[in-house]
């Protein structure tokens, strides 16, 4: 499978909310980083910290999209520019209430190796 295809196969598995499909991109040693205003909000380390990010965020969302504006990619790497909407389906935050739309713009890097994503870094 090409990185592009690893890329794209994540993304559809994403929306969808399937997070076992999700999870099937990912090296068991992977790295997670959202990082937002220049902060690193969480970060993961493996497959099963991941799993458990992963679920939670699918849990809190009635629905979510990641739209690829641009991608460009290289020798074991990808950037994507991405545009995000959410509605919540549970409370988050006294600000972030079930039934709020999130709307984002940002940028993910996907680092590859042996055919897995092995660190997605999230900018936004």
């Amino acid at each position: 499978m090409s990185d592009k295809e690893l890329f794209l196969g994540y993304i559809e598995a994403y929306n969808a909310k399937d997070v076992s499909r999700m999870l099937s991109f990912f090296d068991d040693s992977c790295v997670f980083e959202n990082i937002s205003t220049g902060k690193v909000t969480v970060r993961t380390q493996g497959n099963a910290e991941l799993e458990a990010l992963a679920r939670k965020s699918a849990d809190a969302f009635s629905s979510r999209e990641q739209k690829v504006l641009t991608l460009t990619g290289g020798q074991g790497g990808m950037v994507a520019e991405i545009e995000y909407h959410g509605v919540l389906q549970a409370d988050l935050t006294p600000d972030l209430k079930a039934g709020s739309h999130l709307e984002l713009r940002g940028v993910s890097v996907f680092e590859f190796s042996g055919g897995k994503i092995v660190r997605l870094s999230d900018y936004s």
